[in-house]
């Protein structure tokens, strides 16, 4: 059960403006500010001190508005109470709200106050308020005089506050009402009739939630636009007013509680909360690390990307002289074949030939006579070269190849089972070799043993190069779609791919989650950018880079 914030500390600003120069006039607005002062003052309702209720009606500026938020927010210790009343204004560039002052203009959104300052200056450091309520009242365009109002389609989401409930006039584009012949506006007007006169068969005190509820069915019931709320942790327990329409065998309104029982459940609201809002804050730190480093690493992808596609293009320097190099820290050994992939690590204390140098790479062998690149050469030490003869045995290279006809690619375990099919057309990357056979891995990362190498065409530099090229569009779509938040207002949809594609993490490296192929459906949870986020029937979960040519369900 809601316990009632304390009115004795607790403080509450009344904002409206309904005499504009540029803008419609809303003469309900000034009645929505005596009427709903006199309800929360009434002890009946809360009893919340005159003193406590600040009234800003026309304020003169919006330093004037913060100010004063900001100065309630420090007095409070139990519950701040913020209300405005008047038109809402959007940005046209960022959908961000600002709440109209008297001078206002509809093209010049800096003559407005900014919900964000408001925002922050209910957050303050200082702020003592362990609770925040939030009520918007306001409009923004449409004929004042024939009741005519209009909300942000997004005003909720981008007015909420951590640990308030939020209360907004109207959902979406909606307009909200303010009715000719009426005292208040049609939202303000329900809102001062529900406290002033309780809702039946309901706890007492109402917290926030039940007064949602019940505005909602009542302003619905009259084909009135119905308000949006949201809640921050348990926003939707704050309780601002007694229910008058409590059943007779109940306690009296001014009936004082029981001391001890009252602080007993407070305090254990309180830990509850407290422990509730720790979790939350530890699980939001956790989400923005996660999405930092996955963030970070996608960079890390689309550099590593470039630097291997440059030096691929790149001819060598004639002017470079091989010469022995150590590096000063561990760094990647990449092959010469367009992939992502390192083969080997480079490690301080050996000494590594530089055979080339193609751009800002070199071309390394190491000690074994396996060749690949040094992308990154910063901080390297020299040493002197040396002509020690080729190498007697130069080790396998790594080369891309196409088969003339269709063949079998067998598993390296000795399994007789196919892992994959090799088909014309296609370039395949040749990575080892055993018992005189190829030891081939495919685009999507299958591995296996080619035992039927004659008449396969190998591929030169720019097989290497072109995959390289494909690599790097890859990393900077999965970049792309790391860096960009969901899109607003996406539905889930099921879709089905033309050809097999790769899914790939969501932690900013290019690793395969799964192979997505036709035939089947799989869940487009969430659109980042250019990518899906998409779900597999087992739960795996990652992004799909190529949408195109999708089919969708």
């Amino acid at each position: 059960m809601a316990v009632l914030s304390d009115p004795a500390r607790s403080e509450a600003v009344l904002v409206g403006v309904h005499d504009y120069v540029n803008l419609e006039k809303l003469p309900a607005v000034a009645r929505n500010l005596a009427g709903l002062r006199e309800a929360l003052t009434d002890p009946a309702v809360w009893g919340l001190p005159a003193e406590a209720c600040t009234v800003l009606s026309q304020p003169g500026s919006a330093g004037q508005v913060l100010d004063t938020v900001r100065d309630r927010a420090r007095k409070a210790q139990d519950t701040l109470f913020i209300y405005y009343a008047g038109h809402g204004l959007t940005d046209p560039h960022t959908d961000e709200l600002y709440l109209a002052l008297p001078d206002s203009d509809r093209e010049r959104e800096y003559t407005s106050l900014r919900y964000e300052y408001l925002r922050r200056a209910v957050l303050d450091p200082q702020a003592g308020a362990r609770r925040t309520v939030v009520i918007l009242d306001c409009c923004y365009s449409g004929r004042a005089l024939l009741g005519r109002m209009s909300a942000s389609a997004h005003i909720a989401d981008q007015a909420i506050v951590e640990g308030t409930c939020l209360l907004t006039a109207s959902a979406e584009t909606r307009p909200a009402l303010s009715p000719p012949g009426e005292t208040y506006t049609a939202f303000t007007g329900e809102l001062i009739a529900t406290l002033t006169e309780g809702i039946p068969d309901r706890p007492d005190p109402l917290d926030m939630d039940t007064l949602y509820r019940h505005l909602r069915g009542r302003l619905a019931s009259r084909s009135r636009p119905v308000p949006q709320q949201r809640n921050r942790n348990t926003g939707g327990r704050i309780a601002i007013a007694r229910n008058r329409a409590v059943s007779d065998g109940a306690a009296p309104y001014g009936a004082a509680p029981d001391p001890a029982s009252l602080a007993d459940r407070q305090s254990e609201a309180e830990q509850r909360l407290a422990e509730m809002e720790r979790r939350a804050e530890l699980l939001r730190l956790e989400t923005e690390a996660l999405r930092q480093e996955a963030e970070r690493r996608a960079l890390q992808t689309v550099e590593t990307a470039q630097r291997l596609a440059n030096a691929l293009a790149a001819s060598p320097d004639r002017a470079v002289q091989p010469f022995w190099f150590a590096v000063p820290a561990t760094r990647p050994f990449m092959g010469q074949d367009g992939s992502l992939e390192p083969v080997g690590e480079l490690v301080p204390g050996t000494w590594y030939l530089a055979v080339e140098q193609r751009g800002k790479a070199l071309v390394v062998q190491t000690a074994e006579g396996r060749r690949g690149l040094l992308l990154d050469a910063d901080g390297i030490e020299r040493g002197y070269y040396v002509d020690y003869g080729a190498a007697e045995d130069p080790g396998f290279e790594p080369f891309w190849f196409a088969v003339p006809v269709a063949r079998e690619m067998v598993s390296e375990d000795g399994s007789p089972e196919p892992v994959a099919e090799l088909v014309p057309g296609v370039w395949y990357l040749a990575i080892g070799q055993s018992d005189g056979a190829l030891v081939a891995r495919t685009e999507d990362g299958r591995r296996g043993l080619l035992r039927d190498r004659d008449g396969i065409q190998r591929g030169g530099s720019d097989v290497a190069e072109s995959h390289a090229r494909q690599t790097l569009r890859k990393a900077e779509r999965m970049a792309g779609a790391v860096v960009s938040d969901p899109e607003p207002g996406f539905q889930p949809f099921w879709f089905a791919v033309p050809v097999a594609r790769e899914m790939v993490s969501e932690d900013g490296s290019l690793e395969p989650v799964a192979e997505l192929v036709p035939g089947t459906w799989y869940l487009a949870v969430e659109q980042r950018g250019p990518a899906l986020l998409a779900q597999c029937a087992d739960g795996r979960r990652g992004l799909l880079l190529d949408t195109d040519g999708i089919q969708r369900g």
